[in-house]
């Protein structure tokens, strides 16, 4: 991930994060593991000018068993989670690109 960042960042004054609206959001085996990771890559999309989306934050716990062949979810508090991040997550998008149109 930090690699391609780095070459989307590149050359200087043409950081293809500039302005754009992100979100963060991750899983891992423990749920220490994607926050340890996100704080890192926050700290990186800060100093690309990234718009990033503060709140909510999602720090989930990986388990294969909830997840179908799909990429449905059948675990119905993990659904309601990811359904209520994305759904800040279109509302972010349609706040940054209001303000700062691409």
């Amino acid at each position: 991930m930090k690699n391609a960042i780095d070459w989307a960042s590149r050359p200087w004054g043409q950081n293809s994060f500039d302005h754009v609206p992100v979100g963060v959001i991750g899983a891992s085996p423990s749920g220490i593991g994607t926050a340890l990771a996100q704080q890192s890559l926050r700290r990186v999309l800060s100093f690309c000018n990234a718009r990033q989306m503060t709140a909510p934050e999602a720090y989930t716990q990986f388990r294969p068993e909830v997840w179908s062949d799909d990429g449905s979810v059948s675990d119905p508090g993990l659904e309601k989670i990811l359904t209520g991040y994305m759904q800040e997550f279109r509302d972010h998008v349609e706040r940054v690109l209001t303000v700062l149109p691409r």
